[in-house]
């Protein structure tokens, strides 16, 4: 380790009046994240100090259910920011579902379950969205509100939903495919709605040229980071990003929950490791694998990545922040 600014734990308690640009910044990180996966790794870098963190967020998940506008992955991040979340890494910690209980008794189908204080938040978000405010706007204010340090931006303000088919004809929104029908279908294709006329937010790629090193997160390749990529200036200014880094979400091979093992392959793409390569392809310079694929490193770096296994579950503040330590310092910025 160098002798510059130490990379330290944020011990001191939270300060929403508080602006990232009050304390020293000696790194600046761009992450581009899905739901669970992504919200953890941002979360080591939230503690890091001397770390600035911008945390692109894909909406390609984003769907409407009882009127409202839902944003799943970006509302994972904020809530794992504010140490909010649920056990479960998503909704709430502590929430109730009053709400959808009363709903169900009148016949709603409420197999999309949201809490109530999470209710409370996407009825907020579709009020602004409807008096015309942008999502970013919207996200910044929330983000404010929980005293979120890290800068979190949605991949594009406008509409772009993620399809997937699953069948000869069966193009299904990524919602029911994941939520209603529990991912158990197979994915032979996925397309982005909207991609040809989606513009980044305000923000993406201008963080994005200013990063020290883009980070991709352990989230699923194809349905929640392609949606990201589809954004074609985000894809354009990451392939002109000064360093690419991507994290696996696979563990000996297979995903410790949803279907990214499964996608990767039934999408054609080579299976474990090597899928999630083939994912990303001309894009990553560093990989980084848990050391239970420690036997993958030969055939990997052989492709011409330098590739890093260790530990990479970070479902604990302190592993995730041990795993973002350990990339900025492989990166060479900490000195």
């Amino acid at each position: 380790m160098g002798h510059g600014n130490p990379i330290v734990l944020r011990n001191e308690p939270q300060d929403n009046n508080r602006h990232p640009g009050a304390r020293p910044v000696t790194r600046r990180v761009v992450l581009l994240s899905g739901g669970v996966g992504g919200a953890r790794l941002a979360r080591g870098f939230e503690h890091l100090e001397g770390v600035e963190s911008t945390v692109v967020v894909n909406v390609g998940d984003d769907d409407t259910f009882y009127g409202w506008s839902v944003s799943p992955d970006l509302d994972t991040v904020l809530y794992t920011l504010a140490g909010e979340e649920g056990s479960a890494g998503w909704g709430r910690a502590g929430d109730t579902m009053v709400l959808m209980d009363h709903l169900a008794r009148f016949g709603v189908d409420t197999r999309f379950r949201i809490g109530d204080a999470d209710a409370a938040l996407n009825l907020y978000r579709t009020l602004r969205l409807r008096d015309g405010d942008p999502l970013h706007a919207i996200t910044a204010d929330l983000a404010g509100m929980m005293g979120v340090e890290s800068t979190i931006i949605p991949a594009t303000d406008d509409r772009l939903r993620t399809e997937v088919l699953t069948g000869p004809g069966r193009w299904t929104a990524f919602q029911e495919y994941f939520v209603l029908r529990g991912h158990r279908d197979d994915v032979t294709e996925v397309r982005f709605v909207g991609e040809a006329t989606a513009r980044p937010a305000p923000g993406v790629v201008e963080a994005i040229a200013d990063a020290d090193a883009v980070v991709i997160a352990p989230s699923n390749p194809p349905l929640s980071v392609w949606p990201i990529l589809a954004v074609r200036e985000i894809a354009a200014a990451v392939r002109g990003a000064r360093r690419v880094m991507a994290v696996s979400p696979l563990f000996g091979g297979r995903a410790l929950k949803g279907p990214a093992d499964r996608v990767l392959t039934s999408l054609g793409l080579p299976p474990g490791n090597a899928g999630v390569v083939a994912a990303y392809p001309g894009l990553i310079q560093d990989f980084f694998i848990d050391s239970l694929d420690r036997a993958d490193v030969p055939a990997l770096t052989r492709s011409g990545l330098s590739v890093h296994a260790g530990p990479t579950r970070i479902a604990e503040v302190e592993q995730a922040v041990g795993l973002a330590r350990r990339m900025i310092g492989l990166l060479g910025l900490d000195t």
